[in-house]
């Protein structure tokens, strides 16, 4: 029986590795000289971390199921299966979400001997499926409660609303959280303290409490042990307009974004900015073209970046023995100019969806409490692009003439596994 993932990754057929590689190309950057360099790599905290950021909400779920359910080293699909089905989820669909566990190389072993990589338990909750630890391990008292089913429930049928509304927060996880130590204390009228004394809640530090696992599964008897799961993405709305008439919008867009890039450029070129020393554009920069192109500060700091991704904008040095640069056009915006509309408008879009940068941060404070400028090093994310891809993926998957909300795609795209914000310059999202 295979007990390492070296053991399991040797004995993958050619496509089932050459698909491994292809979902996680990290492993082989550089080439791995064996399979147990190959296996050690994958269980990494590093790799294991990437792997998991590539999952939707529901399949890390299934993943927090095993590791619930894991007696000793291994967990088992039935096990699993079993508490799903108490959520309402079918087989199917389970089976499919540890099956993606497995090509991810997240699992491995047979199905009544799962095992998960090590790293996992590093880069997850300590708390799988928001449950906390046994009652009896957290507290003596706490365990006496827990061992008399009828006694847990009548004490949790006497908790006043405020106390009942901080075990429902607690049941739905994180089962830890933290409270003003005062509240703590004995004599306080805090629901906190209230449970406490009940010992429905446990005090673990020195303001911090948590909830057993056997007071989470009471509260959570409809919805079943794991809680809440979400094999779906969050619905959206997506009123439906005529297609003829968001063809037309969008051209307008197209001709409007091309003549707010060439009004930006033209004013940086009669009035060049200075480059500030820790880089970027200044602020009252920033300002002042926002009001020349006719837009907010912050459409203008996007265009900033996008013109410059493009190679339509760059900094040219004036005084060297001072090293202060300037923005300036470059030759490439005297081609860009001559081109067609289209033309035109193909560079800036595809500056925007390949560019490494996040300008939905400009105006926020960096670790250092500093404002972030357009333009500044600190923008640099090199995971941007396959973020827009992403939002550009949920709104082709609309059907034609369908539009969507920018809340609604961030919805989407938090379920898919993506936490970085998506910003709309126009509220709305439309295929």
């Amino acid at each position: 029986m295979t007990t390492t993932l070296a053991d399991h990754l040797r004995a993958l057929p050619d496509e089932e590795l050459a698909a491994l590689i292809r979902l996680r190309p990290d492993l082989v950057i550089p080439p791995p000289s064996d399979f147990s360099a190959l296996a050690h790599r994958a269980q990494s905290r590093v790799a294991v971390a990437r792997a998991l950021d590539a999952l939707d909400q529901f399949t890390l779920e299934i993943l927090d199921s095993l590791r619930y359910t894991r007696v000793g080293h291994t967990s088992s699909v039935e096990a699993v299966l079993a508490l799903t089905a108490q959520s309402g989820v079918e087989a199917a669909r389970v089976r499919a979400a540890i099956d993606r566990l497995r090509t991810f190389a997240v699992i491995f072993g047979p199905d009544q001997a799962l095992r998960i990589v090590g790293a996992v338990e590093e880069v997850c909750s300590p708390y799988p499926a928001g449950l906390g630890r046994p009652a009896e391990e957290l507290d003596p008292m706490a365990g006496v409660l827990a061992a008399d089913a009828a006694g847990l429930r009548r004490t949790l049928l006497a908790a006043p609303p405020a106390a009942r509304a901080v075990l429902d927060r607690l049941a739905a996880g994180p089962p830890v959280g933290t409270v003003a130590v005062a509240s703590l204390l004995p004599g306080s009228d805090s629901p906190v303290r209230w449970l406490v004394e009940r010992h429905l809640l446990v005090i673990v530090g020195r303001d911090a409490v948590e909830l057993p696992v056997e007071v989470s599964l009471v509260l959570r008897r409809e919805a079943g042990p794991l809680g809440q799961l979400h094999p779906d993405p969050p619905p959206m709305d997506t009123p439906q307009r005529d297609p003829a008439q968001l063809d037309r919008a969008g051209a307008g867009q197209v001709l409007e974004l091309v003549r707010n890039a060439e009004t930006l450029i033209e004013a940086i070129s009669q009035e060049p900015p200075s480059v500030l020393r820790s880089g970027g554009l200044g602020v009252r920069e920033l300002r002042r073209y926002a009001k020349t192109v006719g837009v907010d500060e912050q459409q203008a700091a996007l265009l900033a970046e996008v013109v410059t991704a493009a190679g339509l904008i760059g900094e040219e040095i004036i005084d060297n023995k001072r090293v202060e640069s300037v923005f300036l056009p470059t030759v490439a915006y005297d081609v860009w100019r001559a081109g067609g509309i289209a033309a035109r408008w193909h560079r800036l879009a595809v500056a925007w969806l390949t560019m490494t940068r996040a300008p939905a941060l400009v105006g926020q404070r960096d670790d250092r409490d500093r404002p972030i400028n357009a333009l500044a090093p600190e923008l640099s994310r090199p995971g941007a692009p396959a973020q827009r891809r992403a939002a550009l993926q949920v709104l082709a998957d609309l059907a034609p003439g369908c539009t969507a909300a920018a809340a609604g795609v961030v919805e989407t795209l938090a379920w898919l596994g993506w936490t970085i914000s998506i910003v709309s310059t126009t509220g709305r999202w439309r295929r």
